[in-house]
């Protein structure tokens, strides 16, 4: 099973520097919440460690700015 990760566009969780978190695997997608107790970003924090980095986030578009 491989996940890709995707930082996200969006506001910062306060008290953090790193932008949201997606997580894909096949055409499935959810949003990683910064908690520490939640599995899936403990499982994503692991994969930080193993050198690995995440997908930047998409520019947005037209529609996105204001």
């Amino acid at each position: 099973m491989i996940i890709k990760y995707q930082l996200q566009l969006g506001i910062k969780p306060i008290g953090s520097d790193t932008a949201p978190v997606v997580a894909v695997l096949k055409n499935d997608t959810w949003s990683i919440p910064f908690n520490p107790d939640n599995t899936d970003y403990q499982e994503y924090l692991k994969w930080l460690a193993e050198g690995n980095t995440p997908l930047p986030a998409d520019e947005p578009n037209q529609s996105q700015t204001i």
